[in-house]
């Protein structure tokens, strides 16, 4: 069952200063995806949209020496998605780039010497744009993807897929049939080990956000909500998913029809739904990213692609707060994540053609006093 209550826009405030790095000048890097391991170390794995070789990038921050190192894993790629295992080593899923016949997901894991790559051997005509990791308890990887086209011998077609690797071989499933169903979708595993997943359904008719749950046996899915319950507009774009310290999952995405930013949390079995913001246009194919601190107030990251800004959002109380991170056409799929007291934003510096990384502390120091000022791009 669905709860829908929309606030205002929020207020605009710039509470703290953000340090800005330019981690790669070489293209924009797009489809960010990053992690922040237990020592203080950052990693993150991107795309570079240089028009030509689209290579995967992995980069790393280290807590040691307070820079960026950064190295490249393949060529040609599409979309990506990032996680660590118990040792804290990076793991990627990626898709070849384009989405002709042929085009095929893969998977890389760091295994404390090199990089280990593969094409997973799947039925699958073709699978591209988004697709996500995550790992259990024993840091077994499952990938979620976009089936764009089933087998040659079949009609399937646009379709959520899973396959979990079980220490032995591949086992592939089928999340959500449904045509349409798997673009923008995002996984996490929660304390128990069990997978969630946010995603879009972009078919006419049946356009929508959705979440589905697997509970180490089976697939369950739901409808957060779709052009019935939202006034015959399409959403469920740019979506991306959090969980909180009590494994809620908290979802981010966007209302392209109006447009708006949204964000769902399912708390005692109810999903509660909430506008965050409205943008002057949505970026296509970006996503949002979300993380949630200690306390359970979730932050959202999103890119106005009309003004070319990029906006953290968060929750506090029953309000809203917003401030402007950069500009300039700079925030095409970003990826969020606290920890150690900080946020980290990676983004997509569109009009300087560079890959960027952003950080500032989660909370002003005791005793300041926060400046609130209009959320408008930096020059």
């Amino acid at each position: 069952m669905t709860g829908a209550g929309l606030l205002g826009a929020p207020s605009d405030t710039t509470p703290l200063t953000w340090q800005i790095d330019a981690v790669d000048t070489d293209g924009p890097g797009k489809y960010s995806s990053m992690k922040v391991d237990t020592a203080g170390n950052v990693h993150v794995a991107y795309v570079v949209d240089d028009g030509n070789r689209y290579p995967l990038k992995y980069a790393i921050w280290t807590a040691s020496a307070k820079r960026w190192f950064k190295m490249t894993i393949a060529q040609s790629v599409g979309a990506c998605a990032l996680t660590l295992d118990s040792k804290q080593r990076p793991h990627i899923s990626y898709t070849d780039y384009g989405s002709m016949s042929g085009s095929k997901l893969r998977y890389a894991h760091w295994d404390g010497q090199m990089w280990r790559t593969e094409a997973l051997r799947l039925n699958s005509d073709t699978i591209a744009y988004y697709n996500s990791i995550a790992l259990d308890l024993t840091d077994n990887p499952t990938l979620s993807f976009y089936e764009y086209r089933g087998a040659l011998d079949t009609d399937f077609r646009i379709r959520l897929r899973t396959v979990m690797w079980d220490g032995q071989g591949w086992n592939v499933r089928t999340v959500d049939s449904e045509q349409g169903s798997g673009k923008f979708n995002a996984m996490v595993a929660d304390s128990k080990g069990h997978l969630h997943i946010a995603y879009a359904n972009v078919s006419a008719g049946t356009a929508g956000i959705r979440y589905a749950y697997w509970d180490n046996t089976s697939w369950h899915t739901q409808i957060l909500e779709g052009m019935q319950e939202n006034n015959g507009n399409a959403v469920g774009y740019s979506a991306a998913i959090a969980l909180d310290k009590d494994d809620n999952p908290h979802i981010t995405y966007v209302d392209e029809t109006t447009p708006r930013v949204k964000y769902a949390v399912r708390k005692n079995g109810r999903w509660q739904i909430q506008m965050v913001d409205t943008v002057a246009h949505v970026g296509y194919p970006d996503h949002n990213s979300i993380a949630v601190d200690d306390e359970g107030h979730p932050y959202i990251s999103y890119y106005d692609a009309g003004r070319g800004i990029l906006k953290v959002a968060h929750l506090e109380g029953q309000r809203w707060l917003a401030e402007t991170l950069d500009g300039n056409w700079s925030g095409f799929t970003s990826s969020i994540q606290i920890a150690g007291g900080m946020i980290w934003v990676s983004y997509a510096d569109e009009g300087q053609g560079a890959f960027k990384v952003a950080h500032r502390p989660l909370r002003a120091p005791a005793g300041s006093s926060p400046q609130l000022q209009s959320s408008e791009p930096r020059k």
